[in-house]
């Protein structure tokens, strides 16, 4: 399970070194810790091409759920090489993880 820690908001996709595909037939990105009041997203990129945001894949601070609880996790489906970006955040710390 690749797991990256961000303390910044990132300046260009970080990559998890993982394909988007898996035998389950997605993939879940977690985060615990504080993303600062920013907005993570999925990408992927396909055979060296460009690197794209996965649609329906922007996990932010301010998403909760119906308890108020805030959303720390969500579920993807792509293809091709998965990148995180964390944006518009202040002092963010937290852990990601990808599975």
């Amino acid at each position: 399970m690749p797991t990256k820690t961000f303390s910044a908001d990132t300046v260009a996709p970080v990559s998890f070194g993982i394909e988007a595909r898996s035998d389950a037939g997605y993939r879940v990105l977690s985060y615990s810790g504080s993303l600062g009041g920013g907005t993570l997203r999925v990408h992927t990129q396909v055979d060296g091409g460009e690197i794209v945001p996965v649609p329906d894949s922007k996990l932010a601070a301010a998403d909760v759920d119906g308890d108020s609880d805030p959303k720390q996790q969500l579920v993807f489906t792509s293809a091709g090489n998965v990148f995180v970006s964390l944006t518009g955040a202040t002092a963010p710390n937290c852990k990601v993880s990808v599975v």
